[in-house]
This record gives C-alpha cells, sequence and structure tokens, in this order.
C-alpha cells in the first residue's frame, strides 16, 4: 500500500512539475512582441522580398515574434479581413501596405481600441495609424523618373502613365510628380489619356498595353507605377516590334524586368529594397512597443533610412521619410545580380 501511494505521490508532482513548466513556456511566449506585416498581395516577387526584411528581424530580436501574410487577390475587403483575424488573435502591433488606404480606418480604429498599435508602408495619406513609412518623398520620385524617362524620349513625345490601383496613394503621387515634372521641365511632352489602371496585374497591363499601341501609334513611353506594368507593357512592345520607338520604365525589380532591359523593350527601372523597408517598418513598431520615441534623423538600420525626415499629412499621422530609391538600367544590371548569375532582387 504504501509503494502505491508513494507512486501515486511521484506521479502527482511529476505532473505538477510539468503543469508548472508549461505554465512557464505560456508566459514567455506572452512576452514576446507580436508584429505583423499584412502585404497587398502574396505570391509575387516584390513582397517575397518584403519578407526577408520581416525576417532578418525576427531573428535579430529575440523578444519579437515578426512574420508576414497576405491575400492571394489584390483585393481591399481581403485585406481587411486579415486584419480582422489579427485583431481577434490579440497581437501587438500591424504593419500594413494598403490596397486601399481609406477601407482600412475602420479597422484601424478597432484594432487600436483593442490595444494594438498600427502602422502603414506606402499610404503617406494614411488615417488611424501611428506612423506611415515611406522610403522616399513620392513626389520626388515621380519627378525623377520622369527625367530618367524625358532624355530617353528627346524631350518630347506622347508618353502614358499606368497605376496598380486608381486608389492607391504612392502610385498616384508618383504620377502627380511625374506630370508635375513634364509640365515644369518638358513641353515637349504630352499624356496619351487619363491613368490606366492595371489592378497589378501582368497580364492586363500588356493586354492594356496592346490596345493602347494601337490607338496611340505616336506613343513612346509607358510608365509604370506597380511592378506588373513594366513587364506587361516591354511584352506588347516586343511583341508588336516598336523595341527603338516605344520603351517601358517605371517601377519594378531586376528579376522581374532584367530580360526587357537587356532586349530593349524596358529602359530604365526604378524602386526601393522591400526588405529593407519591411525591416524599418518593424522597426518602428518594435521601438513604439517598448516606448521608445521615433525622431528626426534617426537612423533605423537599413540604407537610405540614416538619417529619417518625419513630416505629418493632412490628418495629422507623422510620415517617415527615407531617401532610398535605386535606379537599374541595361548597364548596371549585373549589379544586382549574384556570383552565380540570379538576381538579388
Amino acid at each position: 500500500m504504501k509503494r502505491f501511494l508513494l507512486l501515486g505521490f511521484l506521479v502527482l508532482f511529476i505532473a505538477g512539475f510539468s503543469f508548472a513548466g508549461g505554465q512557464k513556456e505560456t508566459a514567455s511566449e506572452k512576452e514576446l512582441f507580436e508584429i505583423v506585416m499584412v502585404v497587398k498581395l502574396e505570391g509575387v516577387a516584390w513582397f517575397d522580398n518584403m519578407r526577408l526584411g520581416i525576417q532578418d528581424f525576427d531573428k535579430e530580436h529575440p523578444d519579437v515574434k515578426a512574420y508576414q501574410i497576405g491575400a492571394d487577390t489584390a483585393d481591399p475587403a481581403a485585406q481587411v479581413a486579415l486584419i480582422e483575424d489579427l485583431i481577434a488573435k490579440g497581437v501587438d502591433a500591424i504593419l500594413v501596405v494598403p490596397n486601399d488606404p481609406e477601407s482600412l480606418v475602420p479597422v484601424f480604429k478597432k484594432a487600436n481600441d483593442a490595444g494594438i498599435l498600427t502602422f502603414t508602408h506606402e499610404a503617406s495619406n494614411q488615417k488611424q495609424v501611428s506612423f506611415d513609412i515611406e522610403a522616399f518623398d513620392n513626389i520626388a520620385y515621380g519627378r525623377h523618373m520622369m527625367d530618367v524617362m524625358a532624355e530617353w524620349m528627346g524631350e518630347e513625345g506622347q508618353w502614358q502613365p499606368f497605376v496598380g490601383h486608381l486608389t492607391s496613394t504612392t502610385h498616384n503621387e508618383w504620377v502627380d510628380g511625374e506630370e508635375m515634372q513634364a509640365k515644369e521641365k518638358y513641353p515637349g511632352l504630352s499624356m496619351a489619356t487619363d491613368r490606366i489602371e492595371e489592378k497589378e496585374n501582368q497580364q492586363l497591363a500588356y493586354e492594356k498595353s496592346l490596345e493602347l499601341l494601337k490607338t496611340y501609334p505616336d506613343l513612346k513611353a509607358i510608365m509604370g507605377s506597380a511592378m506588373s506594368t513594366v513587364p506587361g507593357a516591354a511584352q506588347a512592345i516586343e511583341e508588336k516590334g516598336l523595341i527603338g520607338k516605344v520603351a517601358a520604365f517605371g517601377t519594378c525589380l531586376p528579376s522581374v524586368a532584367g530580360d526587357y532591359l537587356i532586349s530593349g523593350a524596358a529602359k530604365s527601372i526604378h524602386f526601393w529594397v522591400p526588405a529593407d523597408a519591411g525591416y524599418v517598418t518593424t522597426m518602428v513598431a518594435y521601438k513604439m512597443l517598448k516606448g521608445e520615441k521615433i525622431t528626426e534623423g534617426m537612423d533605423l538600420g537599413r540604407p537610405g533610412y540614416n538619417n529619417i525626415i518625419i513630416r505629418k499629412n493632412a490628418d495629422g499621422v507623422p510620415v517617415i521619410y527615407g531617401q532610398a530609391w535605386v535606379d537599374v538600367n541595361k548597364d548596371n544590371l549585373d549589379d544586382w545580380k549574384t556570383a552565380s548569375g540570379e538576381y538579388e532582387l
């Protein structure tokens, strides 16, 4: 009998120890800051690269659980649904690259009311966030791309801007900058028609470019804002045998546009490194969760974000600006390849 009592005591002791250990592990997990990036669309090169920056931050900070999610369609409603799930989960900070900034305001308020911090990247007019983080001043970036395109065009002829979504703040600000620069510096340039929306879909960009080339035979350049425009437009230019007469420009990555830069269907691409933007946005959230202040001139740990500028938007939300754009053309394309010949981005 004593043997059974002793065995019973040992079982209860071990079970109690295990339970206590389990409780300790759960408490430890709760000490982690859970920071989640919600991107516009999963399965594309741009956001695949952004994930690397989030993962780097997670590895470097043992008190953080940082990761990225996204829907399989660039649909504002799908993005809102993901954020609702994160609110229910009780994460500490939600970071978003918005498809439609206005649609996020109610769900961001809900997150804030639940004690969750909210941040955006690529949405300088966003409301209901602690900070929006931009790689650069969007108007300045648009002006710069226009200068590059206008030089190739000989400062005269028709050009056409594309945007991913007509609701995309950054895409439209880039085109605003392009139009401003053309009006002020290049009177010989004219837009073929109003901004064309291609819904961040390369096939749609290709189809709309074919229509454009047929409707406007004097068109000389297509300027893309979404990463899908340059390859879509360049494919149409190649197919129509118009290399040297028409060219694609705009925001894109070397891995997506490299072959078209080599063929001449695209002449110049411009971008910021998504991984760096993801890392920096996570850094801002992390510092705020720790009670630290974000100040002008701060170094956020990635190239182009070493001396940040902070300005408030029309709704009083502080917007962080870096100086992080990059230009790539046929001449420096190899700089973006690894030793094995693979594209870095």
